[in-house]
């Protein structure tokens, strides 16, 4: 019975290692597409997570996403009353918990007692906290960090720093200097910048300042807008979200909508619809 109990620790522990080299191989993939702009692969970006089977935001949904085997989970970033970090896309609580108010009205203890809803239907899942996040995200998972209020973001850089997460997150910012001023603070930090129209993505190169991505919209999308952001050199991000995810739950044929010009990174409520559709066409890994 010993020998056994021994013998059946052993296989545990071999595939676990087994388990944790490939995922471990994998990651150090996603960090390479990620700096190399010009890669005809496209990465995919989990909005909220795989929200579509989990509840926006929650660690289920980071399981899942890992899962999935896709490169990036988008993730927001609000403080509740005593400045504890945690994972909530609204200024409420009322549309994702079972509760109504601010996050920034509760405590963190008060938050922890709250849960999740998915489908309007309450689940176990508790809010997270960015920290959890990032210990279960690291060396598996890029993670977006859409920071909803400004006052969070010392707190992140040293979260962050402390954690030596990175080559494992990026900040997601909207002007230039934001790129320099975390640039300064820390030359290993990775950024995505949001412009809002072509004057933007101008202003951007001018600047001088070198993101790893740029977010741009459906409308300033052009052919020589992606050739500009390229030449920064940066990645393309664009959203599927709302419409064209709507059609391509369908059709996923689609998603060429936010392919067609070049864009290399994409957003979306449906990452693995879009995986699957980016295999068949030669563009995922």
């Amino acid at each position: 019975m010993k020998i056994t109990y021994v013998v059946g620790l052993f296989l545990c522990l071999f595939v676990s290692s087994i388990h944790a080299q490939k995922s471990s191989e994998y990651f150090k993939k996603i960090q390479k597409s990620y700096l190399n702009t010009q890669e005809p692969l496209v990465m995919i970006a989990a909005h909220r997570g795989a929200h579509l089977e989990e509840p926006e935001n929650s660690m289920a949904a980071l399981k899942k996403t890992i899962e999935l085997g896709v490169d990036i989970m988008e993730l927001d970033v609000r403080f509740t009353k005593d400045r504890k970090m945690v994972l909530m896309h609204d200024k409420k609580v009322d549309r994702t918990t079972n509760a109504k108010g601010l996050v920034s009205d509760f405590t963190f203890e008060e938050i922890r007692k709250l849960r999740l809803k998915h489908r309007e239907q309450v689940t176990n899942e508790q809010i997270p906290t960015l920290e959890e996040a990032f210990q279960l995200a690291k060396g598996k998972i890029l993670i977006d960090l859409d920071i909803k209020d400004d006052a969070t973001l010392d707190s992140i850089i040293v979260l962050v720093n402390r954690m030596k997460m990175e080559k494992n997150c990026f900040f997601f910012v909207y002007e230039p200097q934001e790129v320099l001023m975390l640039q300064k603070k820390n030359k290993n930090f990775q950024i995505m910048i949001r412009t809002e129209n072509e004057e933007a993505v101008k202003k951007l190169v001018a600047s001088g300042a070198k993101p790893q991505a740029v977010h741009i919209d459906p409308s300033h999308y052009s052919p020589e807008v992606v050739k500009a952001i390229k030449q920064i050199p940066a990645r393309v991000w664009i959203n599927a979200l709302g419409a064209v995810d709507f059609k391509a739950a369908q059709q996923p044929a689609a998603f060429e909508e936010v392919l067609k010009y070049g864009a290399n990174m994409i957003q979306t409520d449906q990452p693995a619809k879009l995986k699957e559709y980016l295999k068949s066409q030669g563009k995922y890994r």
